[in-house]
């Protein structure tokens, strides 16, 4: 499995965990790369990017800030079902 896959991976299993948005920022901290990195291993037609609410800093001088994150979409999630099953077959 190559860097990229690894990456694809990650993100969907983290996602499939609670069914939340991944941040950006915990997979680029996971596997020490950059977010264009991140967003190239992720291509542009199976994740999703949005923006999310996340808690920054200290527990007494934090607040929340706007972060990227990302999410498979549901077709893609659908295409590995499909194929799992196809091959269970």
């Amino acid at each position: 499995m190559n860097r990229n896959e690894t990456i694809r991976a990650f993100v969907l299993n983290a996602y499939l965990k609670n069914f939340q948005a991944v941040f950006v920022a915990d997979v680029m901290k996971e596997f020490s790369t950059s977010a264009v990195a991140v967003r190239n291993a992720l291509g542009y037609d199976d994740f999703l990017f949005e923006q999310d609410s996340r808690w920054s800093g200290g527990n007494l001088t934090g607040k929340y800030v706007l972060a990227p994150c990302v999410e498979p979409n549901k077709i893609y999630i659908a295409k590995l079902l499909k194929g799992v099953y196809a091959k269970t077959d």
